[in-house]
């Protein structure tokens, strides 16, 4: 009886240590995806690939035709439809991630403001003080910033360097690209973590960031040339049923109208 005892205790145990080690496996697995995004490059989005199985857990993914994987929201522009809740929390250093959300804001003076990034239900504080590696830094009230950079096209060479003029309300100049990682409020006790990439942005620099974007780059550019089109097609139909209308020279009209005495 005593040795059925054991081996039942020692299977248990060993049951338990599986257990034990599959999670710490899959936390390990999850913090390197969030370590990579801490990073705000393209590597976040190929340990969405590597992890797929995984992440799929905490939140649907999609893979572009270039296989890039990215977690979908339903609008980038849209406030109300930018954003997604996980299935279930996702623990990252003893703090809990229950949502991604991607924001798109296109200005016609400042350029473009791009910021992606999760969803803690944790404060402020509690975030700063567990993601400690990071030099955070005031933005504002209500804002922390690190890791600034700027991309200066008229310098040379032409490389990421470090941005010490990253302040509130100074926006990214003519021919400059803004790149940090902010940690802000978000409601409830609940802060985000986004990265953001803003300014003069062209195709090439954004995708080396935002590889995901291919394929709205693509859709947004397929439109705009079809609302180009649709103008062309327009103008020329107004030129065209100008020129067919017939012409009245002066002697028919004098002829019809009688002489003007």
């Amino acid at each position: 009886m005593l040795s059925k005892k054991l081996s039942v205790l020692v299977f248990a145990s060993f049951i338990s240590c599986m257990s034990f080690a599959q999670t710490n496996n899959e936390q390990s697995e999850t913090d390197k995806v969030i370590n990579t995004f801490l990073q705000c490059d393209h590597q976040f989005f190929k340990q969405l690939a590597t992890h797929q199985e995984l992440i799929n857990q905490y939140v649907d993914l999609a893979t572009t035709s270039d296989n890039v994987t990215y977690i979908p929201v339903e609008s980038i522009q849209q406030s109300d439809k930018n954003k997604v809740m996980f299935k279930k929390p996702l623990k990252y250093r003893g703090l809990k991630i229950t949502g991604y959300q991607n924001i798109y804001i296109p200005t016609t003076l400042s350029g473009h403001f791009l910021y992606w990034g999760f969803i803690f239900d944790n404060n402020e504080d509690e975030v700063k003080n567990t993601l400690n590696n990071i030099n955070w830094l005031p933005y504002n009230t209500n804002v922390y910033i690190a890791n600034a950079k700027i991309y200066d096209r008229q310098l040379k060479p032409t490389v990421w360097q470090d941005d010490p003029y990253a302040i509130d309300g100074v926006i990214p100049r003519l021919g400059t690209i803004n790149k940090a990682i902010y940690l802000e409020l978000f409601a409830n006790n609940q802060s985000t973590v986004f990265c953001s990439i803003q300014g003069d942005l062209d195709k090439e620099t954004l995708l080396a960031t935002r590889p995901d974007l291919k394929p709205i780059i693509e859709k947004q550019e397929a439109e705009r040339q079809e609302r180009i089109k649709t103008y062309k097609e327009k103008m020329q139909k107004e030129k065209q049923e100008q020129q067919s209308q017939p012409q009245v020279n002066a002697t028919e009209a004098t002829s019809k109208h009688g002489d003007n005495i």
